[in-house]
């Protein structure tokens, strides 16, 4: 199985909808992209207000994980994932993906530290964040739209920009990306993942969100 990320374009979108009720998302989930999107022009900010990713097996992309500034100019990201199919769930897909895209977001848009939200029933996720060397630092309450109130971790990390991620160094989005062809590897996955909104109503995934392609180890 061969897992890669790439630029996420526009024809992506299309797949939103389907990932989101695929995996659940769309009860939990106030947006499946990245905080600074709104609309197709709002690509131009690619690279400036947020780095956003297309998540591939064998090319066919199965999810995105993006990092957005939290103000202009900001050093601070919000960090969302989702995957849409549940058969490949438990992979290490998650994980790998997000250290991937936390990487590409210090070199690309020079952050210093990402946040994210995640409940603290889900003990399994937060698990799969410290593997990603998230720590909590802070904690609260969100109404869903349902009125369901929720309790929830703020997690943060502040990445060196190291890790075993890319096996090449061209810049993502302007060639193959990250690819890798080994066997997904076992360990800690995430099953779900907030794209960590600070509003009052809490994103998350459930169960963990076209250029050249760079390979993933």
């Amino acid at each position: 199985m061969s897992l890669s990320l790439r630029r996420f374009e526009e024809c992506d979108l299309a797949h939103l909808d389907t990932w989101s009720h695929a995996v659940g998302a769309h009860k939990f989930m106030q947006k499946v992209t990245p905080l600074n999107y709104s609309s197709p022009e709002d690509f131009d900010k690619w690279g400036e207000n947020f780095v956003w990713f297309a998540i591939a097996i064998e090319d066919i992309a199965i999810g995105g994980v993006w990092v957005d500034r939290r103000r202009p100019g900001d050093s601070l990201g919000i960090l969302g994932i989702i995957i849409g199919r549940p058969d490949v769930l438990g992979k290490g897909i998650g994980r790998r993906s997000i250290s991937v895209a936390i990487r590409e977001a210090v070199r690309i848009l020079g952050i210093t530290r990402v946040r994210l939200t995640v409940r603290k029933a889900n003990e399994r996720a937060i698990r799969a964040y410290r593997s990603c060397g998230f720590e909590v630092s802070g904690e609260g309450k969100a109404a869903l739209e349902d009125g369901t109130v929720i309790s929830f971790y703020r997690m943060e990390t502040e990445p060196l920009g190291e890790g075993p991620v890319l096996t090449e160094t061209e810049p993502l989005g302007e060639g193959p990306v990250l690819t890798e062809t080994e066997p997904l590897g076992e360990g800690p996955v995430l099953t779900e993942t907030e794209p960590l909104g600070e509003g009052p109503v809490l994103t998350e995934t459930e169960p963990l969100s076209e250029g050249p392609v760079l390979p993933v180890t």
